[in-house]
């Protein structure tokens, strides 16, 4: 009978602690679960386009230009590069569309365009001064005319000759006149204008 009551007497015991103890937490309940979205990257915008057949700097090339006038003449610009790209644009006095004209077989290689150099060259390019404008005081000139300017790079040498075509009477004259004779004619320059002029021509 002792041993009885001893162990329902431990019963109780250990039922009382129970009650006593301290409640545990209960478990936080699980959060509902949401889609976190990904951080978004910021977009960029896409590079631009380097345009076709950019003159490189310093590259191997030639740049003729000729510049608007008081009167009718036409005001253009050919970039001919030593692979045989050529590079047409002319702008028009009454609008601002610019003709642009491409051909891709000026010369067939890069020999051809040193074979003009050497015919530049043989022009008198490299002892030509760089400016003659109406700023001479060895010739005369009138206002109304335009201003050719040829810019030629190799790989050994770059010169620039810029000539206003309203003076005339001067040392290097004749000089001048032959080498942008020799460009014109190297370019096409007539066909490209008459081609700019053109209904089909190319926008």
């Amino acid at each position: 009978m002792k041993t009885i009551v001893s162990v329902f007497t431990g019963m109780g015991l250990a039922t009382m602690l129970a009650a006593c103890a301290p409640a545990e937490a209960p478990a936080p309940a699980a959060e509902p679960a949401t889609d976190v979205a990904a951080p978004v990257e910021a977009e960029m915008p896409p590079e631009p386009e380097a345009p076709a057949y950019a003159m490189p700097a310093g590259g191997p090339g030639l740049i003729f230009t000729v510049t608007p006038c008081y009167g009718t003449c036409p005001a253009y610009s050919v970039n001919l590069f030593d692979d045989g790209i050529l590079l047409f644009r002319r702008s028009h006095r009454d609008t601002p569309d610019v003709d642009v004209i491409v051909k891709e077989d000026a010369f067939a290689t890069p020999e051809g365009f040193r074979e003009l150099v050497d015919q530049l060259q043989s022009q008198g390019l490299s002892e030509l001064n760089g400016n003659y404008t109406n700023t001479m005081t060895d010739g005369r000139c009138r206002t109304d005319a335009s201003s050719k300017i040829l810019e030629v790079r190799t790989t050994e040498f770059t010169k620039r000759v810029e000539f206003y075509t309203g003076c005339s009477e001067f040392a290097d004259e004749t000089k001048l006149q032959g080498l942008f004779s020799v460009v014109e004619e190297a370019v096409g320059a007539e066909d490209l204008l008459a081609q700019s002029e053109s209904p089909a021509a190319p926008e």
